[in-house]
């Protein structure tokens, strides 16, 4: 491919998107080329490196301003732009809303906190998230048949759960739309989406292209644009006995000339950081302004928020796993974070919002035991070493079949017959559900009263999905059941958070870091006033997913640790042996399950007992683990399976699958052959003292 020269192929985005820096970005100069020739194309590069203008200046380009551009007098909606988060449409939409309007490109954004869509105004590039792009196409599918491209970003955030499985059904979708629409027009073949991806830097690029881009492009497979690189990171690791090490740490770090003025606090729950919030208030021994942001908050306080944060020039954020993305709150000095994220994927989009303005990330890693604090250890071993990173990368999981259950009912919202038949639900579920499981689904769906029998072949709605749906809770597969409470101020009525939690009159709680008390109720609504009580009643309380440590970090942990590959450390004690497996969350339980069915079956339940997600507890020592049964294997995992189903993500219509597929659906999401393999593989170790100590640290 010829090199490129920037004015010649931009010359109408250049001025708007490269004129002030004067040249290109690596990730630039070599995903444009593609982009401009139309083909499907995955931009992986690190954050901060101008992924977003690379992709959407040759887009421009090519399809609204450029030669090849098509041209109507009727405004249409030309480029669909899908990101993980309602916060970061806005932002996006923000930060393209001034070249766009300088290039007289009309732009939109869509999601649960803004209005419709104009179907007679539709603009040129919509920015938009998984969910309200499944209720655009229940509601005006037309808007898509004229679509010609869709961009997917942070599509690492998707790709492996639940809603990139639904996004993969969304994709077929929107392009039977587009198909059914040229073919009308005489255009056949229909010409394909074509499709871009952005992503941060990830091990299988090929791999992600594969499930997302599915080689779409007139132009041939996609293209993959990698580009490696990033900030320098820079940790320092201080023990968290309690709030009060929190302010000495923070307060060092200010004082210590490092030019900190700005910190964001990350926290592993929301109500971690209810507690963080309270605790900081007046205990800060320096003026700062003090932030609070996580997902219940009301969308219009969280804007409140990251504005806030951003402007001021001494602050601190609290923040839950909300703010990891690339949301503007300006240049952030110092990332703290409360506990160890839960993934290598997590752990580098939060510390990947500081030291933009220097190039150096500055991290505090709090942890609260020993153990959290070689868990850190490993996990910044893997963000520093691309290589090592790679070795323990998860694997894809299956497509989850609970996702078909929520296309059932979107498909219904978007039949004009009001009914759907099995070829309809078959142009969108992936080629390993046959006709047999997709009926077998629709009927268990008329069983539960969702759905009902309409003419011969034909399904449709029964007053539960109508109940379903009048509450607009059939496009996400994400999130639990509706939310059973508003709390709003009670004087202006103004809405601050959402919780499941009904509270009585006269009661009150801990909110953003306030005290709050319940003045009056109204069904549904709590009116609520600050006060100045030094106590609450409660912490106001959110669902939170069980927090499963995954088997690569417990496995980065055991290499960090000297272990090798395969070795499970045995330590001896005086009334009960300890064997550390540092295979995580889920597959430490089912190990504990099968030693105690093979070792000790008739013992009571729980003599062999988990410790934590590296380490069993045991009733005598042992030379080898017992001959693999998979018979023996799959009976435990069953018996587990309520324990551990809520950690899988397997979609919040999962209890509405048949019983026997919701069973299947967990069981291939845990992977039994993967454990089999580990099992198979594992030798006991009697570590050398100096390991022996570190090892008994970690359980004390």
């Amino acid at each position: 491919m010829e090199p490129l020269r920037p004015r010649d192929h931009l010359p109408h985005t250049w001025s708007a998107f490269f004129a002030r820096h004067g040249s290109l970005t690596p990730v630039q100069e070599q995903a444009i080329p593609f982009i401009l020739a139309g083909r499907a194309t995955l931009v992986s590069a690190p954050t901060a490196s101008g992924k977003t203008e690379a992709v959407i200046a040759p887009l421009l380009e090519r399809y609204l301003l450029g030669p090849t551009a098509a041209r109507g007098d009727a405004p249409t909606l030309h480029i669909l732009y899908i990101c993980p988060t309602r916060a970061l449409v806005r932002d996006l939409y923000e930060r393209l809303a001034g070249p766009l309007a300088g290039l007289n490109v009309s732009l939109g954004m869509k999601s649960g906190d803004t209005g419709p869509v104009s179907t007679s105004q539709p603009p040129a590039v919509l920015i938009t998230t998984p969910e309200s792009t499944d209720s655009l196409l229940t509601r005006a599918p037309r808007l898509l048949a004229s679509l010609q491209a869709v961009v997917l970003d942070e599509i690492h955030l998707f790709d492996g759960g639940v809603r990139g499985d639904h996004l993969r059904c969304l994709l077929q979708r929107i392009e039977y739309v587009r198909a059914y629409s040229q073919r009308a027009a005489g255009v056949d073949p229909p010409i394909p989406l074509q499709r871009v991806a952005l992503s941060a830097t990830v091990p299988e690029p090929e791999a992600v292209a594969r499930r997302f881009l599915a080689g779409d492009s007139p132009a041939g497979e996609a293209a993959i644009v990698a580009v490696s690189g990033g900030r320098q990171i820079e940790a320092a690791t201080q023990p968290l006995y309690g709030l009060d090490d929190l302010v000495i740490a923070l307060a060092q770090r200010a004082g210590d000339r490092l030019g900190i003025y700005k910190t964001l606090i990350f926290c592993n729950t929301r109500n971690e950081v209810e507690q963080i919030a309270a605790y900081l208030r007046g205990r800060l021994p320096f003026e700062a302004a003090l932030f609070v942001h996580y997902s219940n908050v009301d969308a219009a306080r969280r804007r409140e928020v990251e504005d806030g944060f951003a402007q001021a020039s001494v602050a601190i954020c609290v923040a839950s796993s909300t703010l990891e993305l690339g949301i503007d709150i300006g240049s952030i000095d110092d990332v703290a974070l409360v506990g160890p994220p839960p993934s290598l994927t997590s752990l580098l989009q939060r510390i990947g919002r500081g030291g933009r303005r220097t190039g150096v990330t500055r991290v505090l890693c709090l942890p609260r035991s020993a153990l959290e604090d070689v868990r850190f250890a490993a996990l910044l071993e893997l963000a520093s070493d691309p290589a090592l990173a790679a070795r323990f990368q998860p694997a894809a999981s299956p497509f989850r079949p609970s996702v078909l259950v929520q296309q059932i009912f979107s498909l219904l919202k978007q039949s004009p017959t009001g009914g759907i038949r099995l070829a309809d639900l078959r142009r969108v579920a992936p080629g390993e559900f046959d006709d047999t499981v997709l009926r077998q689904i629709l009927d268990h769906l008329v069983e539960l009263d969702y759905l009902r029998h309409g003419g011969l072949g034909e399904w449709r709605p029964a007053q539960r999905l109508h109940d379903l749906a009048d509450r607009h809770e059939i496009y996400s597969n994400i999130g639990a059941d509706p939310l059973a409470a508003v709390v709003v101020d009670a004087f202006s009525g103004r809405t601050i958070a959402q919780t499941r939690r009904v509270l009585a009159k006269g009661e009150t709680f801990l909110l953003d870091g306030k005290l709050l008390e319940v003045v009056w109720r109204d069904r549904y609504r709590l009116g609520v006033r600050p006060v100045a009580k030094q106590r609450s009643d409660e912490t106001l309380r959110f669902t939170t997913a069980p927090y499963a440590v995954p088997v690569e970090v417990g496995q980065a942990m055991a290499a960090h640790l000297g272990l090798a590959p395969n070795q499970m450390a045995l330590v001896h004690g005086a009334e009960h042996t300890v064997l550390f497996h540092f295979w995580g969350s889920l597959y430490g339980a089912l190990l504990a399950a099968i030693l105690q069915a093979s070792l000790w079956p008739e013992e009571d339940d729980g003599i062999v007992s988990s410790l934590s997600e590296v380490c069993l507890r045991l009733p005598a020592g042992l030379a080898r683990l017992p001959a693999w049964d998979e018979f023996l294997a799959r009976q435990e995992l069953r018996r587990l399976m309520p324990r551990v189903e809520p950690s899988l993500d397997l979609g919040r219509f999962h209890p509405l699958l048949p019983p026997d597929l919701a069973y299947l659906a967990a069981q291939v999401q845990c992977d039994l052959p993967r454990f089999e393999q580990l099992y198979r593989a594992a030798t006991l170790v009697s570590p050398p003292a100096g390991l022996r100590s570190q090892l008994l640290e970690l359980i004390e």
